[in-house]
């Protein structure tokens, strides 16, 4: 870290104070190099509460916030079919943005967005935390040095039973809404809401993209237009197969279907859950052949990593661990996967 940054830090305007917005609102308040400069929101008893825990200025007029000079960055927490525009209207004021997942709904607008932000030059990051992470940091470097031989597969596994109140206000209730319900809104799924998560960090430990994906998904068991289960197949540029299974409709969750990441070597392999496991045949330091072990504690998605590394990265003039193309690569992989089940036939990524 540059010197001149240890003592700095960036201030956040926040753009949507709802679920995830107000968990992320506690990184801020935590993160060593952030803090919340003002908050937004649509509705004035959201923005109001979540000004008043912090003690912050609240508006219910995003082109207010961004007009503030005490803002150097935005984070952006709303419906999907909103990130894009925000994130370009940010841009244009001259905000560093740091915006959720999956950054739009279309490929045309996340290209929007990040052509924006360049135009505009500043910097765009989305809220994933793989690249960010100490051990998949240590999981990317152990899978380059071929610790596990070549990749010849990976498997996601997300099998998860939400409740009915999810899809009208969260897993919190923090606010009555009714957007994830709709394809048109939310974009999709549980595959857009949850496994992208798990997709973006199959790319980045594997260094790997897509090259075509088939999927088969539909919607059997919750009053929604979007889907809650869904199967794919991906081919890599290396010609490894991946495979996805996720589920948000599925009774008793995943318990006993070892739920988390498979990275397949051809010399072992690494499991990435609660911890991360591996097995390899090679003759590795540190690591005993031929056995399972942990090989690396795994810390939790968390918020406050997530904020700090964006504002140092700002803050040090440079960009961002997880950028904006970060965010268009996984977000192709879920948008291949919905074209392909509606189509019935493979779908190839333009690269």
């Amino acid at each position: 870290m540059d010197m001149d940054v240890a003592n700095k830090r960036l201030r956040i305007g926040m753009i949507g104070c709802g679920e995830i917005a107000a968990a992320t609102a506690k990184g801020i308040r935590d993160a060593e190099h952030a803090e919340i400069a003002a908050v937004m929101d649509v509705s004035e008893a959201m923005a109001r509460d979540l000004a008043e825990t912090y003690g912050v200025p609240w508006t219910c007029d995003a082109a207010e916030l961004l007009a503030r000079d005490d803002v150097d960055a935005v984070y952006i927490a709303i419906p999907h079919y909103l990130l894009p525009r925000l994130t370009v209207q940010a841009a244009r004021a001259g905000k560093h943005v740091l915006c959720e997942k999956p950054m739009a709904t279309t490929l045309a607008d996340a290209d929007r967005a990040i052509a924006a932000c360049a135009e505009a030059g500043v910097f765009l990051s989305i809220a994933f935390d793989a690249q960010i992470t100490p051990s998949l940091q240590q999981v990317r470097r152990m899978i380059a040095d071929g610790v596990i031989g070549e990749v010849i597969g990976t498997r996601i596994v997300y099998l998860g039973d939400k409740p009915d109140s999810y899809w009208t206000s969260g897993w919190s209730g923090r606010i009555a809404t009714d957007w994830r319900t709709s394809k048109e809104k939310a974009g999709g799924g549980v595959t857009v809401m949850n496994a992208i998560h798990d997709i973006n960090t199959v790319r980045y430990v594997t260094g790997l993209e897509a090259t075509r994906v088939y999927a088969e998904y539909g919607t059997f068991a919750t009053p929604v237009e979007v889907e809650d289960y869904l199967l794919a197949t991906l081919r890599y540029t290396n010609g490894a197969v991946g495979h996805i299974e996720v589920g948000s409709c599925i009774k008793g969750g995943g318990q006993d279907a070892g739920p988390g990441i498979r990275i397949y070597g051809s010399e072992g392999q690494l499991v990435i859950n609660k911890g991360i496991r591996g097995y390899t045949l090679r003759d590795v330091e540190g690591l005993q052949k031929g056995t399972w072990q942990d090989v690396l504690p795994f810390v939790p998605y968390a918020r406050t990593p997530i904020v700090d590394a964006f504002a140092t990265a700002v803050l040090s003039g440079r960009q961002p661990l997880v950028s904006g193309q970060d965010g268009r690569a996984a977000l192709q992989i879920v948008l291949a996967a919905y074209q392909s089940g509606a189509s019935g036939v493979p779908v190839g990524l333009e690269r």
